[in-house]
């Protein structure tokens, strides 16, 4: 190996002391990044997007609460903006065409009975788990937004993780489904995302979202319009195919499907309404707050335990950044794998050399001994043993000895 492996480059310092990185791998740093909804109601509007920029979480606040779960329920829905469905006219049979040429990228949203029943439904029994759902989305919601508008695709869409998981990218399901966006297996493994003993990347945000945006893009271009892919993204695309085929008629409102899918899409139409206007329904969300991060690449499997002990993080915080880690360690199979870290200073790693002392590397690195010491876990009375690596805050690689 060689002598001095450069670990990082620079990186917004922080303190110093115990906060340093990592592991003498030949590795190398990159910045980084439910009871259900009333019955069937008759269509009565078409709720507009909101306007460019409009934040989709809401109005910043301090802490996730619930002001009041049951305040302004229906009789405060925010006024309806009016548009034709995008359903064949019942009377004249065919396609309306404001929305028949509206963009996948557009979400309007109906409000009629059944999409009221699932706002007071979330307000009244879920309000303790959509402020939860809104402090986890504080890490996650921008990089999903910015995924579906790279996809042309609804940033909207965001809040289909609010009803599939709560957020969670540790949810489960007892269909096997899992993570933020729900994805069994098979999915999983068309689009590309693996599961092992060791790595379920249905658990990695940005992986997952990038699979839902690809899924979800991929069933409004079969069904033409976001009701009848939503409903598909639940229940199967076989599924609404068949009820389509059947009953012979494209109207999401008016197809008989499973009681879950039948809720499925009210749901999600409701937590929209929310996200559009938190307050006015009793929430506060929290500011966004992405996890600040860097992405470092281990060059051999690697306990999650090591990594974190050398990064002067916890295993629970490490798991947090990356909960598509579902071992004890990275990877077997693959070398190199990208681990998120915290973000520190910049670092490298120093293997003792014969003749050399702890004096002399912090003379050779302008770091004081103490320093050393400190960030390796040594006490006064430990001499470095030649081979063994240590960890060296710096502001820049040294020259070649």
């Amino acid at each position: 190996m060689m002598n001095n492996i450069v670990l990082g480059h620079c990186l917004r310092c922080r303190s110093a002391i115990g906060m340093l990185l990592l592991i003498a791998f030949g590795t190398s740093c990159s910045h980084a990044l439910g009871s259900r909804p009333a019955a069937q109601g008759q269509v009565e509007a078409v709720v507009a997007a909101p306007l460019p920029g409009q934040p989709a979480l809401g109005a910043p606040a301090t802490t996730p609460s619930v002001t009041s779960p049951h305040a302004r329920i229906l009789s405060d829905v925010p006024p309806a903006i009016i548009y034709p469905i995008d359903e064949p006219d019942r009377r004249t049979g065919t396609a309306a065409p404001t929305v028949a040429g509206t963009a996948m990228s557009e979400f309007p949203i109906v409000l009629n009975d059944r999409v009221k029943a699932a706002l007071k439904y979330l307000q009244t029994h879920r309000s303790a788990v959509i402020a939860q759902a809104f402090w986890r989305a504080r890490r996650y919601a921008g990089l999903m937004r910015a995924i579906f508008r790279e996809n042309d695709l609804p940033e909207e869409l965001v809040n289909l993780a609010f009803v599939e998981s709560d957020v969670n990218p540790r949810a489960t399901s007892r269909a096997k489904a899992a993570g933020i966006w729900q994805f069994v297996p098979s999915t999983a493994r068309l689009y590309g995302m693996r599961t092992t003993t060791s790595l379920d990347e249905r658990r990695d945000p940005e992986k997952s979202t990038r699979a839902a945006a690809e899924h979800l893009k991929s069933l409004y271009v079969r069904f033409q319009a976001w009701p009848l892919a939503l409903a598909a993204y639940n229940a199967g695309e076989a599924a609404v195919q068949r009820a389509l085929d059947r009953q012979k008629t494209r109207d999401f409102w008016q197809l008989r499907l499973p009681k879950e899918t039948k809720h499925f899409v009210p749901k999600f139409m409701a937590m929209t309404m929310i996200s559009r206007d938190p307050n006015r329904y009793g929430f506060s969300p929290p500011p966004e707050e992405p996890h600040d991060t860097e992405i470092l690449h281990v060059s051999q499997p690697t306990e999650i335990r090591q990594i974190a002990d050398a990064a002067g993080t916890t295993v629970k915080h490490l798991r947090e950044l990356n909960p598509e880690l579902v071992g004890p360690a990275t990877p077997a199979d693959r070398r190199g794998y990208a681990i998120r870290i915290p973000r520190r200073l910049t670092w490298v790693s120093h293997k003792v050399q014969q003749g050399e002392t702890l004096t002399l590397i912090a003379r050779r690195y302008k770091v004081s001994p103490q320093m050393l010491r400190e960030t390796n876990k040594l006490s006064p009375s430990d001499d470095v043993k030649v081979g063994r690596v240590i960890l060296v805050p710096t502001g820049a690689p040294p020259s070649p000895a």
